[in-house]
């Protein structure tokens, strides 16, 4: 037996949960899916699943053999890729995952420009505000907003996000506007997905704990409600920008705006970087700030 034999098909299944999954992303029967499985387990005389009609988990073997079989995915995809850096016009599937608003307005239309410039190329983009494991889906590049924790991606920022507090002159015409942090316990905030909004006080980062009477995970919701003089909002600039040049919001507690966080591009550590993806984060940089690489 061929010694790759069953490697794709196991990742596959361990990391989708599911023969019939695995199947459907090999392009395969999930009969095929189960006997090269089982084949990879005669040859290495160990278990790596553990299967019920219920449920299907990784043994310790098999939790061992993961890594060491995706190590080995990548890098043949490694080897693959260096042969095709010879081939100057880019081509290939690019898999891309955004937030679904930053995704749909900011990186989206950069992407559509860079597929016009290189039709050979072929982008699958996924948005949604869940930040998923880009190595096990096999993801080349995660747009993520804000600080990184701490990983083993890769990481290049595109530009900057700049954060700031807001509130419509009828808001303020009717309950005044906070000139300190602790004047906010007097006002309504309206409240997106954590009720902690970040400032920075003669240099020291300081989180304040906010309350009003709406909470919803939609900036946009957020942004409206705020305009229309529910209270005060904390969003990051390119919700506001627009409303603050018409003058529909004004700028509150600028003295006590955070440091400015990056917007990144996160993608697996790899030897070889596909042309495509290195010329698409490049193409992302000088268009939204030729400053931020």
């Amino acid at each position: 037996m061929d010694r790759w034999t069953g490697i794709d098909e196991f990742v596959a299944v361990a990391t989708l949960g599911s023969f019939t999954l695995a199947a459907k992303r090999l392009n395969t029967s999930v009969a095929q899916v189960s006997r090269r499985v089982k084949e990879l387990e005669s040859q290495l005389d160990h278990q790596l699943l553990t299967r019920t009609t219920r449920t299907l988990t990784l043994t310790q073997e098999g939790q061992v053999f993961l890594t060491h079989a995706q190590h080995l995915q990548h890098a043949y995809d490694d080897a693959t890729l260096a042969l095709r850096q010879r081939d100057q016009q880019p081509s290939g599937v690019l898999k891309l995952t955004a937030p679904v608003m930053y995704g749909e307005h900011y990186i989206m239309p950069l992407v559509h420009d860079f597929m016009a410039q290189y039709p050979k190329v072929t982008v699958d983009m996924l948005l949604t505000n869940e930040q998923l494991d880009i190595v096990s889906m096999g993801i080349d590049v995660a747009i993520r907003l804000g600080n990184l924790k701490s990983s083993t991606l890769k990481a290049r920022r595109l530009t900057w996000r700049n954060t700031l507090v807001c509130a419509a002159p009828s808001y303020i015409e009717k309950f005044g506007q906070p000139h300190t942090l602790g004047e906010l316990s007097q006002h309504n905030c309206l409240i997106g997905n954590s009720r902690t909004w970040r400032f920075r006080d003669k240099g020291v980062e300081r989180n304040v704990t906010v309350y009003g009477n709406l909470t919803c995970n939609s900036g946009w919701a957020l942004l409206d409600a705020a305009s229309k003089g529910f209270g005060l909002v904390q969003l990051p600039h390119y919700y506001v920008h627009q409303a603050l040049d018409s003058g529909k919001l004004v700028e509150v507690l600028p003295n006590f705006k955070p440091e400015r966080e990056g917007v990144w591009a996160l993608y697996p550590p790899r030897q070889y970087v596909p042309t495509s993806l290195r010329l698409l984060l490049d193409h992302l940089v000088c268009q939204f700030d030729p400053t931020a690489a």
